[in-house]
Parts: structure tokens; C-alpha cells; sequence
């Protein structure tokens, strides 16, 4: 039941409208009057909207001391409840990029008020720091299997590099999560300086090898401003590839790139989408609920979380990725089969790059407001 009540609380009247469109099918095929297909397709559409605001309007009612960061509601409601592997304690295979711990999650909460999705811990007053642990085993993260994907990733990058070029050609850029220089290879030749931060020590290393031209960052975000890292420098753009749901506090991240940036900077981010048709249809095993994920957002809440870190958003679109078609075939597998991985000919032989675009994942543009 809390599964069914978990896919009607996040419908919207497109959601609500598509979901209806497999009874328009079948009313055209059954009834003689088209008037009376449209007639029950337009009824459905109404239906499921308003049964949507129904629950979401009495679940907002229940108290359960689980409250959003973002925007403050105070008894955000269980969205899926925990789905669990057994893992040793402080597990590096869940925080690192390329990770196969899919579906594997606590207990996942969601906000009716910002419609996001956030993992337990988040939302609770007990003095846990869960969240920042996290961030912290990210230090000690070692990603063979990124690294072996890069070829892919490059062509990723130099897309982006393309659609962005307005804010990236020969712009003081600065990217959180620089990771292993997927992004950071691509970029130099057009930026006008590039610094990147990463807390991994291992990907840092890996970065400032191939890009030693570059000027590489290792900690987070936080740590550069605590120890002034850039001095007075002022950024034109600050980018962070899937970066924004790793962290335990968006808003708190958001007003630190703000400080950082020029007047009229931008900030850019990629992010997953909890209203997605992709993550309704598969609900609790959504690839992307998972333990490094924290946050989890909707079109509503990244608007206002800009909106109340000092930003107005500029641009939306959704997001595309090259992997390897073998890097694929294992991640899908991997939900099905655990420890499922190719045989390594075969393998191999299907390092050949694909492009994914599911319509779950989306690039957000900020412009500094404040």
C-alpha cells in the first residue's frame, strides 16, 4: 500500500495526464463514440490529480518530527521504506561514482511542501552526523572502474563543454567534485583559468597527473573556504556534475558558491529528478535511491532551493551521458544480480560508448541574484 500511495503523492497534472493516455488507448478501441474515449480520458486525468492533492492533503496532517532542511516542513511523510544489502561498517563501494549499490538504501523521506525526497538521517533532531561521515569516507574513495570508463565520460564532457561554451570559454571556472578529471580534461583548453576541488586523495593524484596544468583542490568545498584556498579570487562560473545530491546540506553548498562567484556569476548542476516518469514507473527500485545519494529533487524544489541560496535559474534541460555499453550492461545487471559482472572478453568487446537518456537526470543554470 505504501508503495501505491508513494507513486499517487508525487503525480502532477503532466504525470496525471500520462497516466491516463492507456485509457484513451483502449476507450478509442472500445467505445463507438469517440467523444466517450476523450470523455474517460479527461476524467481519469482529473481524477488522478485530484486524488493526488487528496493524499498529499492528509498526509501533511501526520506527525512525524521528520523535518526538511530545505524548507523547514516539519512532518515530511516515509516515502519507501529501507531496502538493505549487507555491507561492513564505513563501505567505500557505496560512495564511490561508478558504485553498483543500487536500490540499496534507509529509510527514504518526502516533503510535501518542497516535494523533495531525502534519505532518514537528514531529518532528524538526534545529534547524528551520518551526513558529514559520509562525506568524509569520500577522502579514501578509489575508482578503478571510472577510470576505466573515461574515454566514455571525455565525450560527456566535451558536449557539455559545447552547450555551455557561454559561460565556459575563457571564464574564470571553478568545479566541485573534479573527481578524475573527466570534466577538468575537457575544459582547460577553453576556460579562461580552470581550479578544481575533490575530496578523494586517489582521484586528486589521478587528476593532477593528466592535467598538471590544472590547478587541483583536495577536501570539499567547505575546507577551501574555511582555509581562504582561493584568497580573493572571484569565479564567472561554478559548475558541480552530479555533485548536489551528495552532500548533506544543498542550500548550505549553494550559499558558499554564491559567495564565490562574481556578480551575474553562474552556477551549474546536474542532478536526478524524483518526478521523473523513469522513477515513478520503477518506484522503490529507482537505480539512483541509493546510500550516497542524500537528496533527491523535484522541479519544484531546485527552483526554490536556488531561490533561497541567492539565485534565479536560467536555464533547465535534461541531462545526457556517454558510458560504455559493457559499464551499462553490469550496472543493470547488478540490480537483478548482485555481483553479476561480464565475462572479461566480453566485456571487452563491448567497450563501445552508448548514450543514455532516460529523462530522469536534469542540468540546472543559476545566475547570481545576491
Amino acid at each position: 500500500m505504501i508503495y501505491l500511495k508513494s507513486l499517487i503523492r508525487r503525480f502532477r497534472g503532466k504525470t496525471a495526464f500520462y497516466a491516463s493516455i492507456p485509457l484513451l488507448i483502449i476507450g478509442l478501441a472500445s467505445f463507438e463514440d469517440i467523444r466517450d474515449a476523450f470523455l474517460l480520458f479527461f476524467g481519469s486525468t482529473v481524477f488522478l490529480y485530484a486524488f493526488a492533492k487528496f493524499i498529499n492533503s492528509v498526509e501533511r496532517k501526520k506527525k512525524t518530527g521528520v523535518h526538511c532542511k530545505l524548507c523547514g516542513f516539519s512532518d515530511c511523510t516515509l516515502l519507501y521504506p529501507a531496502r538493505r544489502k549487507k555491507v561492513s561498517e564505513g563501505d567505500l563501494g557505496s560512495f564511490a561514482c561508478s558504485s553498483f549499490d543500487h536500490a540499496q538504501y534507509p529509510d527514504i523521506y518526502y516533503c510535501p511542501e518542497c516535494q523533495n525526497g531525502f534519505l532518514d538521517f537528514l531529518g532528524k533532531d538526534d545529534g547524528n552526523t551520518k551526513g558529514e561521515d559520509g562525506v568524509q569516507l569520500y577522502e579514501d574513495v578509489e575508482d578503478k572502474e571510472y577510470i576505466r570508463n573515461l574515454p566514455a565520460r571525455y565525450l560527456t564532457n566535451n558536449k557539455l563543454v559545447e552547450q555551455y561554451s557561454e559561460y565556459i570559454d575563457r571564464k574564470d571556472i571553478l568545479e566541485v567534485g573534479a573527481y578524475y578529471g573527466a570534466f577538468t580534461k575537457c575544459v582547460l583548453e577553453k576556460a579562461g583559468t580552470y581550479t578544481g576541488i575533490e575530496p578523494s586523495k586517489h582521484a586528486c593524484e589521478y587528476n593532477k597527473e593528466k592535467n598538471p596544468e590544472a590547478e587541483i583542490f583536495q577536501g570539499t568545498l567547505e575546507k577551501a573556504v574555511e582555509t581562504n584556498a582561493f584568497g580573493d579570487k572571484k569565479f564567472d562560473t561554478i559548475i558541480l556534475w552530479d555533485v548536489i545530491e551528495h552532500v548533506p546540506d544543498p542550500i548550505r553548498t549553494l550559499k558558499l558558491i554564491n559567495g564565490l562567484l562574481k556578480d551575474g556569476g553562474k552556477v551549474i548542476f546536474s542532478t536526478i529528478n524524483i518526478e521523473s516518469s523513469w522513477c515513478l514507473l520503477l518506484g522503490p527500485f529507482w537505480p539512483w535511491f541509493m546510500d550516497m545519494h542524500y537528496w533527491y529533487f523535484s522541479d519544484r524544489g531546485y527552483v526554490d532551493m536556488l531561490h533561497r541560496s541567492g539565485f534565479v535559474m536560467k536555464e533547465h534541460r535534461h541531462f545526457s551521458y556517454y558510458v560504455y555499453f559493457s559499464y551499462f550492461v553490469n550496472k543493470a545487471m547488478s540490480m537483478i544480480m548482485p555481483r553479476f559482472k561480464l565475462p572479461r572478453d566480453m566485456d571487452k568487446a563491448l567497450q563501445r560508448p552508448i548514450k543514455i537518456t532516460f529523462g530522469d537526470t536534469v542540468a540546472i543554470v543559476g545566475t547570481k541574484t545576491a
